[in-house]
């Protein structure tokens, strides 16, 4: 049972310019104040809205891999081997499709927590450890295919076409749950969330195809700590190989 509540657990905290981090700024204080309405999220099991406020590509992502495991294997395969082409219309659709179907989903494991008894007794975000001020792949992407058209001259080619921010929060979370013999278990969780967002897009769709409106420029978005630093590199490669993360572990409380 603590195994399963942990894995629960782990469930609903999903949640470049330079190698180094840059100091905390105004900001990315404003991270801070956006996860309150995260943390609120996270006391009451509400993985609906950990979802909806997830990073969009990554939501996107975890939406599109969710739809190949869904009785859709086989459309899906011929799809990414080219065997079959999809019409735009047909991807948007395939798209929204997979993020309701992954709502759905986390929408059930939250209801799940709650009935098993589990209880967030407390979340809280602590002040950040890191910043890093990004450039996604995308920018440069667009520069060198404008370039191939003849409409930027390639010693022109600049990362500062996009512009995103990454602030590492620590957070301590208290959760209870039904214990050996009818009894409760307490247990602290120390660990940390990755709070994003985009402050300047070029303007045309970007993000793995998200346009700028579906990206909500300088809205914070979150990510779970538990999430493979190698995801987040995959749509911000110059991402440092070694962040700044806080101390992290879990403790028994009496």
């Amino acid at each position: 049972m603590k195994k399963r509540m942990w894995i629960m657990v782990g469930m609903l905290l999903l949640a470049w310019s330079g190698g180094a981090a840059e100091p905390v700024s105004e900001a990315g204080r404003t991270a801070v104040e956006a996860a309150r309405s995260y943390g609120a999220a996270v006391r009451s099991c509400d993985m609906g809205w950990a979802l909806d406020y997830m990073y969009p590509p990554i939501k996107r992502m975890y939406a599109e891999q969710f739809s190949n495991r869904t009785g859709k294997e086989a459309d899906n395969a011929r799809r990414i081997m080219g065997l079959t082409k999809e019409k735009p219309e047909e991807a948007k659709v395939r798209v929204q499709e997979g993020l309701r179907a992954l709502r759905e989903h986390y929408v059930k494991m939250g209801k799940a927590m709650v009935s098993s008894g589990l209880k967030i007794e407390s979340f809280i975000v602590q002040d950040p450890v890191a910043e890093y001020v990004l450039t996604p792949p995308s920018g440069v992407v667009q520069a060198v295919r404008r370039d191939a058209e003849g409409k930027v001259a390639a010693d022109q080619l600049q990362g500062g076409n996009e512009r995103s921010r990454l602030v590492v929060l620590p957070t301590v979370l208290v959760v209870s749950g039904p214990g050996q013999n009818g009894g409760v278990t307490r247990v602290e969780r120390r660990s940390h969330i990755y709070a994003i967002r985009d402050e300047v897009v070029d303007g045309q769709p970007s993000r793995n195809g998200l346009t700028a409106r579906e990206t909500r420029i300088n809205q914070w978005y979150f990510v779970d700590g538990n999430t493979d630093v190698n995801t987040l590199r995959a749509f911000f490669p110059q991402l440092p190989l070694r962040i700044i993360l806080p101390s992290s572990g879990e403790r028994i409380l009496q």
